[in-house]
Protein backbone atom coordinates (compact mmCIF):
# COMPACT_ATOMS: atom_id res chain seq x y z
CA UNK A 1 0.00 0.00 0.00
CA UNK A 2 1.66 3.31 -0.82
CA UNK A 3 1.80 6.12 1.26
CA UNK A 4 1.63 9.80 0.72
CA UNK A 5 2.74 13.33 2.56
CA UNK A 6 1.18 16.37 1.99
CA UNK A 7 3.03 19.16 2.27
CA UNK A 8 0.13 22.04 2.76
CA UNK A 9 2.69 25.54 3.08
CA UNK A 10 1.82 27.85 4.52
CA UNK A 11 2.74 30.76 2.47
CA UNK A 12 5.95 32.67 3.93
CA UNK A 13 7.36 29.68 5.63
CA UNK A 14 10.34 28.35 2.90
CA UNK A 15 8.16 26.54 0.41
CA UNK A 16 9.77 27.81 -2.39
CA UNK A 17 13.05 26.56 -0.91
CA UNK A 18 11.84 23.19 0.11
CA UNK A 19 10.09 22.29 -3.28
CA UNK A 20 13.48 23.24 -4.87
CA UNK A 21 15.19 20.72 -3.45
CA UNK A 22 12.80 18.22 -3.77
CA UNK A 23 13.11 18.48 -7.10
CA UNK A 24 17.17 18.73 -6.92
CA UNK A 25 17.50 15.72 -5.09
CA UNK A 26 15.64 12.67 -7.22
CA UNK A 27 18.37 10.19 -6.04
CA UNK A 28 18.08 11.14 -2.68
CA UNK A 29 15.04 11.29 -2.42
CA UNK A 30 14.79 7.60 -4.33
CA UNK A 31 17.31 6.61 -1.90
CA UNK A 32 14.84 7.41 0.83
CA UNK A 33 11.74 5.36 -0.60
CA UNK A 34 10.63 8.67 -1.49
CA UNK A 35 8.47 9.41 -5.04
CA UNK A 36 7.89 13.83 -5.21
CA UNK A 37 4.61 13.29 -7.59
CA UNK A 38 4.44 14.42 -11.22
CA UNK A 39 1.15 15.15 -11.59
CA UNK A 40 -0.31 18.32 -10.66
CA UNK A 41 2.81 19.51 -10.27
CA UNK A 42 4.38 22.99 -12.08
CA UNK A 43 8.45 23.37 -12.39
CA UNK A 44 7.97 22.61 -8.20
CA UNK A 45 5.69 22.59 -6.41
CA UNK A 46 1.74 21.12 -7.18
CA UNK A 47 0.03 24.59 -7.34
CA UNK A 48 -1.83 23.29 -10.28
CA UNK A 49 -4.25 21.29 -7.78
CA UNK A 50 -5.61 24.70 -6.56
CA UNK A 51 -5.76 26.43 -9.84
CA UNK A 52 -7.79 23.60 -11.42
CA UNK A 53 -9.94 23.24 -8.37
CA UNK A 54 -13.11 24.72 -9.63
CA UNK A 55 -12.82 23.40 -13.37
CA UNK A 56 -13.86 20.59 -15.06
CA UNK A 57 -10.00 19.06 -15.16
CA UNK A 58 -9.57 18.90 -11.68
CA UNK A 59 -11.36 15.34 -11.35
CA UNK A 60 -9.23 14.09 -14.38
CA UNK A 61 -6.08 15.62 -12.55
CA UNK A 62 -6.52 13.84 -9.28
CA UNK A 63 -7.31 10.71 -11.17
CA UNK A 64 -3.87 10.84 -12.71
CA UNK A 65 -2.36 11.44 -9.61
CA UNK A 66 -3.80 8.47 -8.08
CA UNK A 67 -3.06 6.35 -10.62
CA UNK A 68 0.43 7.70 -10.50
CA UNK A 69 0.65 6.98 -6.74
CA UNK A 70 -0.85 3.59 -6.78
CA UNK A 71 1.75 2.36 -9.96
CA UNK A 72 4.26 2.62 -6.69
CA UNK A 73 2.90 0.97 -3.46
CA UNK A 74 6.09 0.49 -1.92
CA UNK A 75 6.97 3.83 -2.37
CA UNK A 76 5.87 7.51 0.02
CA UNK A 77 4.69 9.82 -2.27
CA UNK A 78 5.08 13.83 -1.45
CA UNK A 79 3.19 16.77 -2.52
CA UNK A 80 3.89 20.18 -2.01
CA UNK A 81 2.03 23.27 -2.17
CA UNK A 82 1.41 26.02 -0.12
CA UNK A 83 -2.13 26.80 -2.29
CA UNK A 84 -3.13 23.79 -0.63
CA UNK A 85 -3.46 25.58 2.82
CA UNK A 86 -7.29 26.19 2.70
CA UNK A 87 -10.41 24.62 3.79
CA UNK A 88 -11.29 24.27 -0.09
CA UNK A 89 -8.60 22.69 -1.22
CA UNK A 90 -8.71 20.00 2.24
CA UNK A 91 -12.39 19.18 0.87
CA UNK A 92 -11.30 18.29 -2.73
CA UNK A 93 -8.37 16.16 -1.84
CA UNK A 94 -10.32 14.26 1.10
CA UNK A 95 -13.07 13.84 -1.60
CA UNK A 96 -10.72 12.50 -4.30
CA UNK A 97 -8.33 10.35 -2.50
CA UNK A 98 -9.20 7.04 -2.63
CA UNK A 99 -10.29 5.88 1.22
CA UNK A 100 -7.54 3.77 1.90
CA UNK A 101 -4.82 6.09 0.51
CA UNK A 102 -6.15 8.79 3.15
CA UNK A 103 -5.57 6.06 5.82
CA UNK A 104 -2.06 6.32 4.49
CA UNK A 105 -1.77 9.80 4.52
CA UNK A 106 0.18 12.53 6.61
CA UNK A 107 -0.46 16.18 6.61
CA UNK A 108 2.53 18.53 7.36
CA UNK A 109 1.93 22.26 7.82
CA UNK A 110 4.46 24.91 8.47
CA UNK A 111 2.85 28.40 10.26
CA UNK A 112 4.80 31.26 11.40
CA UNK A 113 3.39 34.27 13.80
CA UNK A 114 0.48 36.19 12.03
CA UNK A 115 2.34 39.82 12.63
CA UNK A 116 5.52 38.31 11.16
CA UNK A 117 3.54 36.00 8.08
CA UNK A 118 1.93 40.00 7.69
CA UNK A 119 4.69 41.59 6.92
CA UNK A 120 5.84 39.23 4.62
CA UNK A 121 3.55 38.82 2.74
CA UNK A 122 2.91 42.51 2.10
CA UNK A 123 6.16 42.90 1.18
CA UNK A 124 5.54 40.29 -1.16
CA UNK A 125 2.33 41.79 -2.97
CA UNK A 126 3.42 44.98 -2.64
CA UNK A 127 6.90 44.86 -4.48
CA UNK A 128 4.96 43.36 -7.64
CA UNK A 129 2.22 45.92 -7.89
CA UNK A 130 -0.61 43.63 -6.51
CA UNK A 131 -1.82 45.13 -3.48
CA UNK A 132 -1.76 49.25 -3.35
CA UNK A 133 -2.00 50.33 -0.21
CA UNK A 134 -0.06 50.67 3.11
CA UNK A 135 1.09 47.78 5.51
CA UNK A 136 -1.58 48.15 8.03
CA UNK A 137 -4.50 48.24 5.14
CA UNK A 138 -2.90 44.86 3.85
CA UNK A 139 -2.98 43.53 7.76
CA UNK A 140 -7.02 44.25 8.11
CA UNK A 141 -7.72 42.79 4.64
CA UNK A 142 -6.25 39.73 5.68
CA UNK A 143 -6.97 39.77 9.19
CA UNK A 144 -9.70 36.98 8.87
CA UNK A 145 -7.75 34.65 7.07
CA UNK A 146 -5.10 34.07 9.85
CA UNK A 147 -7.36 31.60 12.05
CA UNK A 148 -4.78 28.63 11.23
CA UNK A 149 -7.37 26.57 13.07
CA UNK A 150 -10.10 27.04 10.44
CA UNK A 151 -7.31 25.10 8.24
CA UNK A 152 -5.92 22.68 9.88
CA UNK A 153 -9.29 21.14 11.41
CA UNK A 154 -10.51 21.08 7.62
CA UNK A 155 -7.48 18.82 6.76
CA UNK A 156 -7.49 17.07 10.14
CA UNK A 157 -11.14 16.11 9.39
CA UNK A 158 -10.35 13.92 6.67
CA UNK A 159 -7.07 12.47 7.19
CA UNK A 160 -7.39 12.42 11.45
CA UNK A 161 -5.55 14.63 13.67
CA UNK A 162 -3.06 12.36 15.01
CA UNK A 163 -1.82 12.50 10.76
CA UNK A 164 -1.58 16.42 10.85
CA UNK A 165 1.91 17.58 11.74
CA UNK A 166 2.19 21.45 12.63
CA UNK A 167 5.49 22.93 13.29
CA UNK A 168 5.74 26.58 13.79
CA UNK A 169 7.99 28.40 11.63
CA UNK A 170 10.57 29.26 14.26
CA UNK A 171 14.37 28.65 13.68
CA UNK A 172 15.09 27.23 17.02
CA UNK A 173 12.31 24.39 15.81
CA UNK A 174 14.11 23.51 13.04
CA UNK A 175 16.75 20.15 12.85
CA UNK A 176 20.21 22.84 12.76
CA UNK A 177 18.11 25.85 12.50
CA UNK A 178 17.06 25.17 9.27
CA UNK A 179 13.35 24.55 7.33
CA UNK A 180 14.57 22.39 4.56
CA UNK A 181 16.63 20.02 7.20
CA UNK A 182 13.50 20.05 9.25
CA UNK A 183 11.40 18.90 5.89
CA UNK A 184 13.85 16.52 4.99
CA UNK A 185 13.95 15.02 8.81
CA UNK A 186 10.61 15.10 8.75
CA UNK A 187 10.10 12.84 5.51
CA UNK A 188 12.47 10.65 6.53
CA UNK A 189 15.38 11.53 4.44
CA UNK A 190 18.68 10.88 6.96
CA UNK A 191 21.06 11.25 3.72
CA UNK A 192 20.96 14.87 3.85
CA UNK A 193 23.13 17.46 4.75
CA UNK A 194 23.79 21.07 4.12
CA UNK A 195 25.92 21.09 0.74
CA UNK A 196 22.42 19.54 -0.48
CA UNK A 197 20.97 22.81 0.32
CA UNK A 198 19.60 25.16 -2.86
CA UNK A 199 20.93 28.66 -2.74
CA UNK A 200 17.54 30.65 -0.47
CA UNK A 201 17.71 34.13 -2.68
CA UNK A 202 13.84 33.63 -1.69
CA UNK A 203 14.79 34.23 2.34
CA UNK A 204 16.39 37.83 1.79
CA UNK A 205 13.93 40.41 2.90
CA UNK A 206 13.59 43.57 1.28
CA UNK A 207 13.20 46.91 3.03
CA UNK A 208 9.60 48.11 3.63
CA UNK A 209 10.68 51.07 1.28
CA UNK A 210 12.80 49.27 -1.17
CA UNK A 211 9.38 47.01 -1.20
CA UNK A 212 7.07 49.86 -2.22
CA UNK A 213 9.11 51.23 -4.18
CA UNK A 214 9.45 48.37 -6.62
CA UNK A 215 5.26 48.26 -6.58
CA UNK A 216 5.39 51.72 -8.06
CA UNK A 217 7.66 50.78 -10.91
CA UNK A 218 5.75 47.81 -11.30
CA UNK A 219 2.66 49.60 -11.57
CA UNK A 220 3.95 52.89 -13.76
CA UNK A 221 6.43 50.70 -16.08
CA UNK A 222 7.46 48.09 -18.22
CA UNK A 223 10.72 47.17 -16.09
CA UNK A 224 10.98 43.24 -14.97
CA UNK A 225 10.51 43.29 -10.90
CA UNK A 226 12.16 40.17 -10.75
CA UNK A 227 15.06 40.90 -12.75
CA UNK A 228 15.55 43.89 -10.52
CA UNK A 229 14.89 42.33 -7.81
CA UNK A 230 18.30 39.58 -8.32
CA UNK A 231 20.17 43.20 -9.52
CA UNK A 232 19.34 44.51 -6.11
CA UNK A 233 20.29 41.66 -3.96
CA UNK A 234 23.79 40.98 -6.78
CA UNK A 235 24.53 44.51 -5.58
CA UNK A 236 24.02 44.32 -1.89
CA UNK A 237 23.56 47.91 -1.32
CA UNK A 238 23.19 49.34 2.10
CA UNK A 239 19.57 49.91 3.67
CA UNK A 240 18.04 47.84 0.99
CA UNK A 241 17.23 44.94 3.21
CA UNK A 242 15.53 44.84 6.21
CA UNK A 243 13.14 42.97 8.73
CA UNK A 244 10.46 43.82 11.49
CA UNK A 245 10.01 47.73 9.57
CA UNK A 246 6.08 47.03 8.28
CA UNK A 247 4.65 47.47 12.19
CA UNK A 248 5.68 49.29 14.79
CA UNK A 249 6.23 47.05 17.87
CA UNK A 250 2.94 48.10 19.39
CA UNK A 251 1.06 47.08 16.08
CA UNK A 252 3.21 43.37 16.17
CA UNK A 253 1.22 43.30 19.85
CA UNK A 254 -2.08 44.52 18.92
CA UNK A 255 -1.86 42.10 15.89
CA UNK A 256 -0.85 38.70 18.01
CA UNK A 257 -2.92 39.79 20.32
CA UNK A 258 -6.30 38.79 18.32
CA UNK A 259 -5.43 35.17 17.38
CA UNK A 260 -3.94 34.35 21.07
CA UNK A 261 -7.25 32.21 21.26
CA UNK A 262 -6.98 30.34 18.38
CA UNK A 263 -3.07 29.72 18.77
CA UNK A 264 -3.83 27.93 22.03
CA UNK A 265 -6.09 25.98 20.13
CA UNK A 266 -4.20 24.94 17.35
CA UNK A 267 -1.48 24.14 20.43
CA UNK A 268 -3.43 21.85 22.63
CA UNK A 269 -4.67 20.14 19.53
CA UNK A 270 -1.99 19.48 17.57
CA UNK A 271 1.57 20.75 19.03
CA UNK A 272 0.46 19.61 23.18
CA UNK A 273 4.24 19.19 23.64
CA UNK A 274 5.05 22.80 23.16
CA UNK A 275 4.62 25.03 25.73
CA UNK A 276 3.77 27.98 23.08
CA UNK A 277 2.75 27.55 19.29
CA UNK A 278 4.96 31.05 19.23
CA UNK A 279 8.01 32.77 21.03
CA UNK A 280 6.32 36.12 21.67
CA UNK A 281 9.46 37.30 24.06
CA UNK A 282 9.66 40.51 21.80
CA UNK A 283 6.12 41.51 22.59
CA UNK A 284 6.29 41.70 26.17
CA UNK A 285 6.42 45.08 28.31
CA UNK A 286 6.00 48.42 27.28
CA UNK A 287 6.46 48.56 23.82
CA UNK A 288 6.79 51.37 20.81
CA UNK A 289 3.54 53.06 19.27
CA UNK A 290 5.85 54.68 16.69
CA UNK A 291 7.39 53.19 13.59
CA UNK A 292 10.71 54.03 12.37
CA UNK A 293 11.92 57.71 13.69
CA UNK A 294 11.52 60.25 10.97
CA UNK A 295 15.52 60.90 10.44
CA UNK A 296 15.95 56.95 9.76
CA UNK A 297 12.76 56.79 7.21
CA UNK A 298 14.47 59.94 5.17
CA UNK A 299 17.69 57.76 5.53
CA UNK A 300 15.86 54.81 4.32
CA UNK A 301 13.94 56.79 1.41
CA UNK A 302 17.87 57.88 0.19
CA UNK A 303 18.81 54.07 0.45
CA UNK A 304 16.21 52.90 -0.94
CA UNK A 305 15.90 55.14 -4.21
CA UNK A 306 19.72 54.34 -5.19
CA UNK A 307 19.57 50.50 -4.61
CA UNK A 308 17.09 50.87 -6.78
CA UNK A 309 17.84 53.00 -9.58
CA UNK A 310 21.40 51.52 -9.35
CA UNK A 311 19.67 48.21 -10.22
CA UNK A 312 17.63 49.68 -12.82
CA UNK A 313 20.54 51.40 -14.56
CA UNK A 314 22.46 47.91 -14.19
CA UNK A 315 19.78 45.80 -15.43
CA UNK A 316 17.95 48.07 -18.12
CA UNK A 317 20.39 50.49 -19.86
CA UNK A 318 17.88 51.48 -22.15
CA UNK A 319 16.02 53.32 -19.33
CA UNK A 320 17.28 56.83 -17.96
CA UNK A 321 18.04 56.65 -14.12
CA UNK A 322 18.56 60.27 -12.45
CA UNK A 323 21.74 60.69 -10.81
Amino acid sequence: MPKLIIHIGSQKTGSTSIQTFLTQQPDKMDDAGLSYVKAGRGPAAHNKLAFKRDSDQFPVLMKRLVAEIEAKPNKTHVISAEMLFTPRMASSMIEYLPDDLRQNTKIIAYIRRQDKFLEAMYKQVVKTGRFKGTAQEYAMKRESALMYSKVLDAWAKGFGTENVRVQPYERKNFLEGDVILDMASQLGMTNVTREDLPEKFSNITLSREVSEMLGVISNTTDINIAELIRVIIRNNPEGAFYSGDSYSPLERREIADKYTADNEYVRTTYRPDLPSLFETSDLQGDLASEGIPAEEQVLRLKQAQRAVFDAIGSSHKSVCVPD
